[in-house]
């Protein structure tokens, strides 16, 4: 599994005229896919990240984002799946 990249930026001009003034930012990046839960992190300033926490990806305000998350840069990856398999 891997860390997937989502930010926020200035819509190009043919952006804009498809949305029709809902915002002038828009997410970039593989998005999750809607309603899925996720694991988040936040880049630091320092270079570290923060504790990873779980959210969901929904609609928000006309928009998307996440549902407990607000940072203009985020890292999600897919909540990995219990295989059956313990370390003994």
């Amino acid at each position: 599994m891997k860390w997937q990249k989502v930010y926020l930026r200035e819509m190009d001009e043919e952006e804009k005229e498809f949305f029709k003034g809902y915002s002038n930012e828009i997410w970039d990046g593989d998005i999750p896919e809607l309603d899925e839960e996720v694991l988040v992190t936040l880049p630091l300033s320092s270079g570290g990240f923060t504790d990873t926490t779980i959210d969901t990806w929904v609609e928000v305000d006309g928009g998307l984002g996440f549902e407990n998350t607000d940072n203009d840069i985020i890292y999600w990856m897919e909540i990995p799946k219990y295989n059956g398999e313990l370390d003994d």
